[in-house]
């Protein structure tokens, strides 16, 4: 993996630091080659989002980032097809993310997976309310993400 840009905090600073997966061509499963798309992870945990990068960087180009200030930049920049978001990082989380994202109609459609440490009961009805296509818990069942990446690529968001 190439890091491409970024540091990591110290003293219990939240680590900044931003990175690009290549697709490995692999066609297991029906998620590879025809729904290959562009997937932006973002935690402020970097060993999480590189974790994630990894595993849905053997179908899909993935770049992650540190924070919500970074992934609204690489968004803007890159406009990825699909967010993986942690809900829970130091502002803008995860939830105000969502929001700015879904209110950039040029962005449109972005399928906005949610990831997090919280139970399922506390925080799924209020990501769903802040745009989110999906809602998934830590530590998060990669082969249930993959399969939410590839049935959503497969249709246009269910926000649009």
């Amino acid at each position: 993996m190439k890091l491409v840009g970024g540091s990591q905090g110290v003293h219990g600073d939240p680590p900044r630091a931003g990175g690009c997966v290549r697709r490995q061509d692999r066609q297991e499963d029906g998620v590879g080659e025809s729904a290959s798309c562009r997937v932006l992870v973002v935690d402020n945990y970097v060993s999480a989002a590189e974790a994630l990068a990894e595993a849905c960087g053997r179908y899909h180009e993935v770049k992650f980032v540190g924070g919500g200030s970074a992934a609204m930049e690489v968004a803007l920049a890159w406009r990825p097809q699909v967010m993986i978001l942690d809900i829970d990082m130091p502002p803008p989380n995860g939830l105000e993310v969502a929001t700015m994202i879904r209110d950039i109609s040029h962005l449109e459609p972005v399928t906005l997976i949610a990831v997090t440490g919280r139970s399922a009961a506390f925080g799924q009805e209020e990501a769903l309310a802040h745009g989110f296509d999906d809602y998934l818990t830590k530590p998060v069942d990669v082969e249930k993400l993959l399969a939410l990446i590839a049935a959503r690529r497969s249709r246009p968001s269910a926000r649009t």
